[in-house]
């Protein structure tokens, strides 16, 4: 039994024809294109291989005396209780009366019943400055002296004195004076005329120290 292929006596298309021909035209376009390919020239020489070993790398540095750093355990703080003071054993004594108050804060009382002692505020005292006494006001001037009157010199005395506890110059001192005769003048009427009401301490008599000018002027 024979077969006999159909395709043996088909004449090739034209089409593929001239498709293989351009795929192999243009397969020798590109490898002409192509630039040559240039191989090294041979090494006359011999050449000699020689191992090189690997560096290992340096140990890290250790420090010994460096000491280890261990931390404690932290353990909670206990909140301290404040103290309890009995007031029913205090080493103080009543003394006098006493008055219980009871301290405020906020809302409510903190302490009731707490004893405290009475505080005595001491006034500042009341001092009276001395004065000349009205009575004897007639008394105060000196007696102006010769001398000065028919030289008919003016003038003013500024003295300091010391006035007891009964009204009394006891010490006289000059401030100023533009004469002798006009202090010679004034302390005499000082010590014998003059009389003044004195100073006092919360009604007391008391000696002080007073500054006073005397003037000594011509009448027309």
């Amino acid at each position: 039994m024979s077969y006999v292929s159909v395709y043996e006596n088909k004449i090739p298309r034209s089409k593929g024809l001239i498709l293989t021909g351009a795929v192999h035209a243009v397969i020798i376009a590109a490898v002409i294109a192509m630039p040559g390919i240039e191989f090294p020239e041979k090494f006359p020489g011999t050449v000699i291989a020689i191992p090189v070993p690997a560096e290992t790398p340096p140990e890290p540095v250790r420090d010994n005396d460096q000491p280890e750093v261990k931390s404690m355990p932290q353990t909670p703080e206990k909140a301290k209780k404040p103290p309890v003071i009995d007031l029913s054993r205090s080493p103080v004594e009543p003394v006098g009366r006493y008055s219980e108050v009871a301290l405020e804060s906020g809302s409510g009382a903190v302490g009731e019943g707490i004893p405290i002692a009475p505080i005595k505020i001491t006034p500042d005292p009341v001092i009276v400055n001395a004065r000349l006494n009205a009575r004897y006001a007639g008394q105060f001037q000196p007696v102006y002296p010769a001398g000065q009157l028919r030289l008919e010199r003016e003038g003013e005395v500024s003295v300091r004195v010391l006035i007891g506890s009964d009204g009394r110059v006891k010490q006289i001192e000059l401030i100023d004076s533009p004469h002798a005769d006009f202090w010679t003048a004034t302390r005499k009427q000082a010590l014998q005329k003059w009389r003044f009401t004195p100073a006092t301490k919360d009604g007391k008599p008391m000696e002080s120290w007073l500054t006073l000018k005397v003037r000594f002027e011509i009448n027309a």
